[in-house]
């Protein structure tokens, strides 16, 4: 934690650390999809950008929300909300074009009206990048999870 004054004004910045090594291996999640890269996912460098691996990690997350809300995706459906109050993004090693990124994901943590996931790229074996996201279920405001939702997101939880 760093303390930064301004002026008259003082801020406290927070940073998080680095992930757990544990993190790094593909076993670890149970749902899990290939995603191809695209020629427009490369930046200036000839890596693939951040915002590319950041829209990859949104795509597995998606992935398992509709495994667990079906209905979420559908317009005027009688369901929750999902709300995403924090997402941090590691960003572990460099990828580059063509390449087939795997990806993986669990729950990390699951909590009274949200939850954690987890998700891992993949490259080659090689972990680039990782990320934590707090959903947040809502109606509203925010809502407990169901105890039908609180199963199927046991069932998912990382393994290891």
């Amino acid at each position: 934690m760093t303390t930064t004054s301004h002026d008259s004004l003082s801020f406290v910045v927070e940073t998080v650390g680095r992930p757990d090594p544990a993190r790094m291996h593909l076993s670890v999640y149970p749902v899990t999809k290939t995603i191809s890269s695209r020629y427009a996912d490369l930046d200036p460098n000839g890596h693939l950008n951040n915002v590319a691996l950041t829209a990859m990690h949104e795509d597995i997350r998606a992935t398992l929300n509709y495994q667990i809300f079906p209905l979420v995706h559908i317009p005027g459906a009688d369901t929750v909300r999902l709300l995403i109050s924090q997402n941090v993004v590691h960003f572990l090693a460099e990828a580059h074009w063509p390449a087939t990124i795997e990806a993986g994901i669990g729950v990390a943590r699951i909590g009274r009206t949200s939850f954690v996931l987890s998700s891992a790229l993949f490259d080659d074996q090689r972990c680039i990048s990782l990320s934590d996201t707090v959903v947040v279920t809502a109606q509203d405001r925010p809502v407990p999870l169901s105890e039908a939702t609180r199963s199927a997101l046991e069932a998912l939880q990382l393994r290891g």
